[in-house]
């Protein structure tokens, strides 16, 4: 019992801290954390020696989880009320329009829907959607191909990147909102940190009107889909819509739309730090309010 009472001791002093951590300095905030680790120390300890019970473990490790922020330092922030029209540092432009809205924030607006494949066959359908994605995204970001490729015939794309150091392990969050194109099909709105110059390795979390959200990790193998919400999203009402996304040192993803968790997974394909954030508009009308991104 003396786990559970040291627990429950630790707990209690966390909590307070944590209260007050939201009006006290940055010490403070570290403060929470240590005692954070020193209580996962002692339920890891209670768990393998079997002295608390496992129900009991696991409410407790859910309620810490609530407070467990190791994501302390400010990578970056931006809430593009700048005079514009073009983004400032460390935002860069690299294809299509992201012009400051005074409104809306950070804007985009492609009307052209993307070139559509040639119907392949049914086999080798999602094969294919992929390699054209991975196309799309490469063009958008300008990155250099081995050998020279020509574009997708009538494609059209917005492209900004932030080439920040974001570590591993990170939290962003992001305000954004959309309206519908009169006339315009298609389109797809993504972003997510990178790896590498060209931006061609890391993940993108992909929004596609009428459809839903799309997980994707990219590399110089190809383009994986390790998550998909497949339930209608209304996202082009014109209203501001927020979306987090955590990811912790051992590979925890955990997406969440307007406060509700759509997509909670685990990958460990990057191990190094990303090299920044890609966001790309492939058809639509999307538009940044705010973005924070915290480090470990």
């Amino acid at each position: 019992m003396w786990v559970v009472r040291t627990v429950l001791a630790v707990l209690f002093v966390a909590l307070a801290a944590g209260i007050g951590s939201q009006s006290r300095a940055a010490e403070d905030v570290d403060r929470l954390q240590s005692l954070i680790q020193e209580m996962k120390s002692q339920l890891d300890r209670g768990e393998n020696e079997r002295l608390i019970d496992p129900w009991f473990l696991r409410d407790l490790r859910d309620l810490l989880a609530g407070y467990d922020r190791p994501w302390r330092r400010l990578i970056l922030s931006d809430d593009f009320s700048g005079d514009g029209p073009q983004p400032g540092p460390p935002w860069q432009v690299t294809a299509g329009e992201f012009l400051i809205d005074w409104r809306l924030g950070l804007r985009s607006v492609v009307t052209a829907a993307p070139a559509a494949p040639a119907e392949p066959k049914k086999s080798d359908k999602d094969d294919a959607l992929k390699q054209l994605f991975g196309q799309v995204l490469k063009e958008a970001l300008k990155v250099e191909e081995p050998e020279e490729a020509a574009p997708a015939s009538g494609s059209s794309f917005a492209a900004v990147m932030a080439p920040v150091a974001i570590s591993n392990a990170f939290a962003l969050s992001l305000e954004m909102t959309s309206r519908p194109i009169a006339g315009a099909s298609g389109g797809r709105f993504e972003f997510g940190p990178y790896q590498g110059a060209g931006a061609a390795s890391g993940y993108r979390l992909v929004y596609i009107p009428g459809t839903g959200l799309e997980f994707l990790g990219l590399s110089s193998r190809g383009t994986r889909t390790l998550e998909v919400y497949d339930q209608a999203l209304n996202l082009q009402d014109g209203e501001p819509h927020k979306l987090e996304w955590s990811r912790s040192a051992a590979g925890q993803m955990k997406i969440s739309l307007d406060g509700v968790v759509v997509m909670d997974f685990v990958d460990r394909a990057f191990q190094d730090p990303f090299d920044g954030l890609a966001v790309v508009n492939s058809g639509g009308d999307f538009a940044l309010r705010r973005i924070d991104i915290h480090g470990s």
